[in-house]
């Protein structure tokens, strides 16, 4: 058999590629040597967000007056939860894999070229390649000893002492949900600042809230390297138990001492191991080259998701997988990521989306009544627009801004007016009501807040 397309990677940019092309009746093999799901079901954004959740309504107990919150919390226990949750959402997705069609195959792939690939022992044949391949962790050898990320969210205790590598969305995220549990946390970051690369006035009331928290926060401290020793601790009572215990070089010469040290300073491609360079592919900056109908510079040879390069998301994944999947098929679609919303879930969530630049709306926190009621009053809702007021941005730092972000994405993407959005309905008491208040903010007309004359 030839099939339409085969594609290496079962992560979001794969599956989803799969789907839509097993949706349009197509014949598709997808190749997976792990886990249906990729890195994001099983090993970050979901387990990640469901342990924030869960750090989050502890800590919400924790702050609110009147409340005695004794909780004990079952880290084992949590963990099979956790990947019970986990096997039914990517059991969910290999099903309905089948159900369009969709051959699956367990194993390394290695192109033999670029219609031929073999699994196995076994050559298939087809049409269309598909590369998507995500991308793994950056290591560094004086580093090697810390733990990514798929260690910390498999950890069967809470860390009396954590310190993390890198203050980048990953770092604050876990950072601040093992705060919340009750570790004593440190965030190391070379640069001067918190999540490099995002406006810095939005990440303010984040810094605000890690002070709250005592999480100690040390920018401009660059590691020099994490070793991992073993030393007696004394028991109450029998003999001495082994622990393990991380020390980290700073390069000022202090040592920092924890439980555990998570290194999170970034992302690599997966660009080795499975006979890439037999296509002779144009990379760039280690990412491999597409055009803007995720086509490489071999025909008929497409990359999709984080292996393609732009911003490592899974939504951006997704909708990679449908242009890829519609050019396959004869459909001429090019991407466009303009409206390409990013999420930080740190405490508030930073949410934006479209074009920061130019004139804006403020509406704050403070003044809305669902935020209020959450014992959250830290951030904002900014609206960005032309001089007629057209949307052509958005950022919300806000309880549960993320989901915000589907809304304002439409918007920048359609080309609203913010009166369009200030006219519409929102319902009351939401976080939604501030996007509202932020656009009537764009022509002067906010209910619950007078703006600055």
């Amino acid at each position: 058999m030839v099939y339409d397309a085969i594609i290496i990677g079962a992560g979001p940019g794969g599956y989803a590629t799969a789907l839509r092309l097993g949706q349009k009746g197509r014949k598709v093999l997808l190749i997976e040597k792990d886990k249906i799901g990729g890195e994001c079901l099983n090993y970050g954004c979901i387990p990640s967000k469901a342990l924030i959740e869960l750090s989050h309504s502890i800590s919400y107990l924790h702050s609110m007056p009147g409340i005695d919150a004794r909780i004990n919390i079952d880290m084992p226990e949590w963990q099979k939860w956790k990947w019970s949750m986990i096997n039914k959402l990517t059991g969910g997705v290999e099903i309905l894999c089948r159900s369009y069609g969709v051959e699956i195959v367990r194993g390394d792939a290695t192109i033999k070229d670029k219609k031929t690939v073999s699994v196995n022992g076994k050559d298939y044949e087809c049409e269309n390649l598909v590369i998507a391949t995500g991308s793994r962790q950056s290591v560094f050898d004086n580093m090697n000893e810390a733990l990514g990320n798929r260690d910390v969210l498999d950890l069967k205790e809470i860390p009396k002492n954590l310190v993390i590598i890198g203050a980048g969305y990953i770092g604050i995220e876990l950072g601040t949900a093992f705060a919340k549990l009750g570790s004593s946390v440190t965030i190391v970051e070379i640069m001067d600042t918190i999540l490099p690369g995002v406006n810095h006035d939005l990440a303010v009331p984040v810094e605000r809230k890690l002070k709250e928290l005592g999480i100690n926060v040390r920018v401009s401290t660059k590691v020099m390297s994490v070793k991992k020793n073993e030393e007696y601790e004394a028991p109450q009572e029998g003999p001495a138990a082994k622990r393990q215990i991380f020390e980290v070089s700073l390069e000022s010469g202090e040592k920092l001492q924890a439980d555990y040290v998570l290194l999170s300073v970034g992302r690599k491609p997966n660009t080795e191991g499975f006979g890439l360079e037999n296509l002779g592919l144009e990379l760039d900056h280690g990412f491999i080259k597409t055009d803007n109908r995720k086509m490489t510079s071999v025909s008929n040879v497409y990359a999709v998701g984080d292996v393609s390069g732009g911003p490592m998301l899974a939504h951006k994944a997704y909708y990679d997988a449908d242009v890829a999947a519609d050019n396959i098929c004869g459909i001429d679609t090019i991407v466009d990521y303009r409206a390409m919303p990013f999420v930080i879930y740190s405490d508030p969530e930073i949410s934006y989306t479209g074009n920061l630049e130019g004139n804006f709306s403020y509406f704050p926190v403070a003044a809305n009544g669902r935020a209020l009621g959450m014992n959250s009053s830290l951030g904002f809702y900014r609206i960005y627009h032309d001089e007629k007021g057209n949307v052509s941005g958005a950022a919300v730092v806000a309880p549960h801004s993320s989901e915000l972000m589907g809304e304002l994405s439409l918007a920048v993407e359609s080309g609203l007016n913010a009166m369009d959005i200030g006219l519409t309905i929102h319902p009351h008491p939401t976080i939604s009501e501030g996007v509202k208040e932020s656009a009537e903010g764009v022509y002067g007309k906010p209910l619950h807040f007078k703006p600055r004359s």
